[in-house]
């Protein structure tokens, strides 16, 4: 009866074991966002593969995937040019359950890399939007950011940030909702190089600004909604 009892109590334990570890496997798989964007100048549209199962076709350049769900972890995110099968660029990115994550592939594709930012999609104050800004523009140099109300000119105010290089992510700025103007100009100079014009800014709205080349010359620019 004694080894009955004891048997039990050991089978018991493995089951308990077991689940626990079960439960921790099911924890550790769990959702996340991510997306990635095109900013490689010389690749009109990519393809976007995830752990070697695609999960967006001519991604074109200057856009993003948009979010999308996967499973949180270690996983192998790949670009390949639109209809060729060569990979330009392979690499693992840890995901992290429950958050958002936004890849930037950048640069030409001789030197492709990816800028992996952690976006934090939380509510901004009350009557205020968030906007990150991003230089993705291989061609650009580290640029001065002014954030002005339309018109402004860039001679009376000093720059909202100063050399932005390429590949930086500058922090979010918490805004009043509003009218804006978004200029980037060459450091210490006051001649836009690239220029939103008005922009409407609401709020509640999460938004990331991402300063580009513009592939038949000059600068241009995205920005990606986050929020809203």
């Amino acid at each position: 009866m004694g080894r009955i009892l004891r048997l039990m109590s050991l089978c018991a334990g493995i089951l308990g074991l077991a689940t626990i570890l079960l439960m921790a496997g099911c924890g550790s798989a769990g959702d996340t966002r991510f997306r990635l964007m095109n900013a490689v100048p010389d690749e009109s549209s990519l393809d976007v593969l995830v752990d070697s199962k695609s999960v967006s076709n001519n991604l074109a350049y200057g856009t993003s995937t948009g979010y999308l769900s996967v499973k949180s972890g270690s996983r192998q995110i790949g670009i390949e040019p639109s209809g060729s099968s060569t990979t330009l660029l392979q690499q693992s990115i840890s995901l992290i359950s429950g958050s958002d994550t936004t890849v930037i592939s950048s640069n030409f594709s001789s030197s492709i890399a990816n800028l992996v930012l952690t976006d934090n999609n939380s509510a901004p104050a009350s009557g205020d939007f968030k906007i990150r800004l991003v230089n993705a523009s291989p061609n650009l140099g580290p640029a001065d950011v002014y954030i002005v109300t339309p018109g402004t000119a860039l001679t009376t105010v000093s720059p909202t940030l100063t050399n932005l290089g390429f590949g930086a992510i500058a922090s979010y700025q918490s805004l009043a909702a509003g009218t804006y103007e978004i200029e980037l100009t060459s450091v210490g100079q006051k001649f836009a190089v690239i220029d939103t014009g008005s922009l409407p800014l609401s709020s509640g709205q999460v938004r990331t600004f991402v300063g580009l080349n513009n592939p038949s010359g000059g600068f241009s620019y995205t920005i990606l909604q986050d929020v809203n």
